[in-house]
Formats: C-alpha cells, sequence, structure tokens
C-alpha cells in the first residue's frame, strides 16, 4: 500500500501524463480541448473520469435538481442514442444513478475493468481508453451540441 502523500503523487502525475497524452488530439473543430475537464457548455452535463486500482469509467452524468430539465436532457440523449451508440462504438451502460451528494442523476458510462492506475503496465490502456472514447463523444457532441444546447435555453 502507498502512503497518502505517495498517493497523492501517483495520481497527480497520473493524471498530468493523461493530459500530455490526450493534448495532442484536438476537438472535431480542430481546436484544443481540456479533455480532462470537457467543456459541454452546459451545466446539467459533465464528462467524468475515473480511474482506481480495479477500473476505468468513462461518464456522462446529467444532474440537475430540477427533475424536469433532467429528464428532457436524458430523452434527448434518448433520442439520439443510436447515433450515439454507433459513434462510439462500445455501448454503453444507460443508468439512473446517485452522485456522490446522493443527489439523482442520469448517467451513460463506460468501464475498462481489471485494471489498476498504480500499475505502470495498465496505465497505457486505460489513456487508450479514455483517449478514444473522449475524441468519439467530442465527434458526438460537436455535431449534436446545439440540439442539447437548444432545451435549456
Amino acid at each position: 500500500m502507498f502512503s497518502k502523500e505517495e498517493q497523492k503523487a501517483i495520481n497527480g502525475d497520473f493524471w498530468t501524463r493523461f493530459k500530455e497524452k490526450a493534448g495532442v488530439n484536438k476537438g472535431a473543430n480542430g481546436k484544443r480541448i481540456n479533455w480532462v475537464n470537457y467543456p459541454t457548455h452546459l451545466k446539467q452535463i459533465y464528462v467524468r473520469l475515473h480511474a482506481d486500482t480495479k477500473l476505468a469509467r468513462l461518464s456522462i452524468d446529467i444532474q440537475d435538481k430540477d427533475e424536469g430539465v433532467r429528464s428532457l436532457i436524458w430523452e434527448q440523449f434518448g433520442e439520439l442514442r443510436k447515433v450515439f451508440e454507433q459513434e462510439m462504438i462500445i455501448p454503453g451502460v444507460w443508468e439512473e444513478a446517485f452522485n456522490t451528494a446522493h443527489q439523482p442523476i442520469f448517467r451513460i458510462s463506460w468501464t475498462l475493468d481489471d485494471v489498476n492506475m498504480y500499475s505502470k503496465e495498465d496505465q497505457h490502456a486505460i489513456y487508450d481508453f479514455f483517449i478514444t472514447l473522449l475524441i468519439r463523444f467530442d465527434r458526438f457532441y460537436t455535431e449534436y451540441d446545439e440540439v442539447l444546447i437548444g432545451l435549456i435555453r
């Protein structure tokens, strides 16, 4: 096991290396993107990256305190599900979940099991998994963001 300080340093190194590797990829619109903090331009849609000692997960979280707003966005993703899943290639898991504050959210997620972010060998697989899915999500989102943004504004 690692001490808290060692864990913090490894986590920092992991995400710094990820930013470097992902940063060479431009978005579908040709611009640079902060892949770790993907700009959805909607406060209700979050792209989350998670890695630990068991798995890596990319999730699209739809959260808003207003159930109607949350449901409206979720329904629109459902309408776009076929093209979304074609772009992503790997089918996502569509579910109603809860965030860390125990508020209901809708989540679409992709998981890479049996990887450990603390293992150098697994880190490359995790980076490839994240980058591949993020680039695919960006292509989809660049095409359909106006539809989603138009729902809220």
